[in-house]
């Protein structure tokens, strides 16, 4: 009696190994696609954050333009007033 009991315990282990596998198996289904879209979201931010610095590079291009353009005092006057508004900002 004691070899059933122990024939049908080990039934009932190899059947719940056999729902556990199954339940691995289609847990990991979600996290391929949950990876898939990681990456996905990664090559996107990328590609938005060079779109950024593309747009950062053109305006600092422009503003190194103007600089050349305006008279010496008048970009001093700008800058002094640009100290003193962050002064009073603090």
């Amino acid at each position: 009696m004691k070899n059933q009991e122990i024939k049908s315990e080990l039934d009932a282990l190899r059947a719940e190994v056999a729902a556990l596998a199954a339940a691995r198996e289609q847990a990991a289904e979600p996290q391929a696609e949950a990876s898939t879209l990681a990456a996905e979201e990664d090559a996107k931010s990328e590609g938005e954050h060079k779109g950024f610095m593309g747009e950062v590079q053109e305006l600092i291009e422009l503003l190194e333009n103007e600089l050349r353009e305006t008279p010496m005092v008048s970009g001093l006057v700008i800058f002094s007033l640009g100290i003193l508004v962050g002064r009073f900002l603090r």
